[in-house]
């Protein structure tokens, strides 16, 4: 196994999330494993650093109460744009999900947006990538 691929109970221990909660993440399409997908007893799912990323945030938007469509909807839109995998980005969440790069360009389109926005700053989520890099 490469030194930067995480088994799901790994990632579990690692981001101190329930092996449930990403087991089902998993299952319902939420989180996917990009080394290696389960194909069967003996063949787990194998996460990369980006995947932690990912569980990482969709564990800080749970925690704020985002509903499982606006979750998916920001899994969607890290898999699509993987530079907010990687450097600081906002997502921005209120009945969709953008992605902005610049703060100045996040507080413009709060601005412009109709009722509640959630904004949401990657940085720790990149810190606990980071973190879990340097325990390996």
């Amino acid at each position: 196994m490469s030194p930067d691929a995480y088994t799901l109970p790994q990632l579990s221990k690692l981001l101190d999330v329930q092996y449930r909660t990403l087991h089902s993440w998993v299952e319902r399409g939420l989180l996917q494993p990009s080394v290696q997908q389960s194909s069967g007893t003996g063949v787990p799912n194998l996460f990369d650093q980006d995947d932690a990323v990912t569980a990482c945030v969709l564990t800080d938007l749970r925690a704020a109460g985002v509903n499982f469509k606006l979750m998916t909807l920001a899994a969607e839109r890290l898999r699509e744009n993987k530079d907010a995998l990687s450097r600081p980005a906002f997502l921005l969440l209120n009945g969709d999900v953008k992605i902005i790069f610049d703060a100045e360009a996040a507080a413009a389109a709060i601005e412009e947006e109709s009722g509640l926005t959630l904004a949401y700053n990657n940085v720790t989520a990149l810190q606990t990538r980071d973190a879990i890099a340097s325990r390996t």
